[in-house]
């Protein structure tokens, strides 16, 4: 596998990164029993974060790297659908822990003024329907970013 130029690289990510950090972002306000908030300013700062966040992670870890080797460890081809979808685990994971934490700290914390334990637990009781929600959002999109992606070589 060669590595991808930097303009795949950035379509990839601009196509992917929307979509995830959107999905975050109505999810978590959802999840969290803020959705009469999904109309206000709040929900375009979170998408911004979440975007930015999604950026910064797919910048310091080897995300393509760990989608590959990781559905080897189950002895799966990481292009089949099974490899996709076992290729996905850990990197939904990593995006939602790194910018659930963050944004739950800043909305929270930040926005909400809570005392300090309390993002916490907001973030442990999104985790899970926001990992599910990221899952499948990561599923559409990906072959959608790799076609657009694929498109500008």
């Amino acid at each position: 596998m060669e590595k991808p130029s930097l303009k795949f690289v950035v379509v990839f990510n601009l196509v992917m990164n929307i979509p995830m950090a959107a999905a975050m972002s109505i999810g978590g306000m959802i999840f969290s029993g803020n959705a009469s908030k999904l109309l206000t300013p709040a929900l375009a700062v979170n998408i911004l974060i979440g975007f930015v966040l999604a950026c910064i992670v797919n910048a310091l870890f080897p995300i393509q790297g760990i989608a590959m080797k990781f559905p080897t460890l189950f002895k799966l081809d990481p292009e089949s659908l099974p490899g996709h979808l076992v290729g996905n685990i850990p990197i939904v994971a990593l995006f939602c822990v790194i910018i659930g934490l963050v944004m739950n700290f800043v909305n929270v914390q930040i926005f909400a003024g809570a005392k300090a334990p309390a993002f916490l637990f907001a973030f442990l009781g999104t985790f899970i329907p926001c990992y599910v929600l990221c899952f499948i959002v990561a599923m559409i999109f990906i072959p959608v970013a790799q076609k657009a992606a694929a498109a500008t070589m």
